[in-house]
């Protein structure tokens, strides 16, 4: 897991886990002899992506951010 990152970064992480993840399952899914196992595979690898995703951009534990507190008398 990464940590916190840039709303950009997460969103380019997550495109490019599930992308690979579904190029994967589709992979996989070839080498089989059945003629439908390559829009599972792809719908498996995607989900499984999807997954990967999550757990490299979100953290076990939200870390408490700093706020600025600005007073005006």
């Amino acid at each position: 897991m990464f940590g916190p990152l840039p709303i950009l970064h997460r969103i380019v992480l997550g495109a490019i886990s599930l992308s690979f993840g579904i190029l994967a399952g589709v992979w996989i899914a070839h080498s089989t002899p059945l003629p439908i196992a390559i829009s599972g595979g792809a719908l498996a690898g995607g989900l499984l992506g999807l997954l990967a995703a999550y757990v490299l951009v979100h953290g076990q534990h939200e870390q408490p951010r700093p706020i600025r507190v600005t007073r005006r008398h």
